[in-house]
């Protein structure tokens, strides 16, 4: 499906795209005005193709209808249900298992449709997002979505990533994970270094048991027979041999 849309806009409208140089690496964030419910699709056929772009949508507009139903998942929407302007749990929960796979997020954070260049005041489940996920922002413009046409002109325009700066509890839980990385490669390392040294010291104490044994089968190669205690040798001498 997305495929055949990159392939179908180009050529129902005069579609430009700027600002493809500032995407970032995934994951990211894609903030975008909102202008119309079909924004995602324009969005869609500007970014690249891969990794696939998801984004969120009110389940009482966007999903209001049975065709929409059966086509908007399709390009990567899922449903959300917010109360008093705060997303439900199940779509926070999405955004950052999408993110943590390596994906991509597009929010609308007016929350509602605007017209033209004028935004609606922005809501701030994006920061949050991008700080508590440790994710850039890529910022979008949309033009010409609310009052779309065949050949009508449609210009996506992608500004510079903003990468927020992480907030104390973040950069302290990195150095954790940093710390006990070091303390799980000591560990291994000590493991190896333990098994050089354990078997060198049986090795060692091996080498040590059998001197004694190696003494005492010299000293008989050396040392001549003993007569029976009390005997005579045949010189008559009761004396023992001492050397």
């Amino acid at each position: 499906m997305v495929a055949l849309l990159r392939l179908l806009v180009p050529r129902l409208f005069r579609f430009q795209v700027t600002g493809l140089e500032h995407v970032p690496t995934p994951p990211y964030l894609i903030a975008s005005n909102h202008q119309a419910w079909f924004d995602t699709l324009f969005i869609l056929a500007a970014f690249p193709r891969l990794p696939m772009v998801y984004t969120m949508a009110r389940r009482d507009t966007v999903f209001n209808r049975g065709w929409k139903r059966w086509l908007v998942p399709r390009f990567g929407v899922f449903p959300i249900s917010p109360a008093r302007g705060e997303l439900d749990r199940r779509g926070v929960a999405t955004v950052y298992q999408v993110l943590a796979r390596g994906g991509v997020v597009l929010v609308f954070p007016e929350g509602r449709y605007s017209r033209g260049r004028a935004l609606r005041p922005l809501k701030r489940g994006v920061a949050h997002f991008a700080l508590q996920a440790g994710v850039p922002i890529c910022p979008v413009a949309l033009s010409g979505l609310d009052r779309l046409r065949p050949f009508g002109r449609v210009e996506v325009s992608i500004a510079p990533p903003i990468r927020p700066d992480p907030p104390a509890w973040w950069t302290v839980q990195r150095r954790v994970e940093r710390v006990i990385d070091r303390v799980r490669r000591a560990i291994l390392h000590a493991f190896g270094r333990g098994g050089e040294v354990g078997q060198g010291l049986r090795a060692r104490l091996g080498r040590a048991a059998r001197a004694p044994l190696r003494a005492a089968r010299w000293l008989r190669r050396r040392l001549p027979d003993r007569p029976p205690r009390g005997g005579r040798d045949s010189e008559g001498d009761n004396s023992e041999v001492l050397s």
